[in-house]
């Protein structure tokens, strides 16, 4: 290592996600502090979840460790 290097830093942040396809839109509401979403974007987002199983990977996880606490 040559020199010196300035320390950075990653910052993962968690938000959730919806448990279903029907609440990708109640989810993006909630999370945007009730400022709606655009539609084309609602949809857009609700083809992502299509695409990976229909729910947030996330979900299973947090749900999971809450019943065990």
């Amino acid at each position: 290592m040559s020199g010196l290097q300035r320390p950075f830093a990653v910052l993962l942040m968690a938000m959730g996600g919806p448990d279903s396809l029907e609440n990708v839109e109640p989810f993006l509401l909630d999370l945007r502090g009730g400022r709606p979403t655009p539609p084309e974007l609602v949809e857009e987002i609700r083809e992502r979840y299509r695409a990976t199983g229909r729910k947030s990977p996330a979900v299973g996880s947090s749900s999971s460790s809450e019943s065990r606490c």
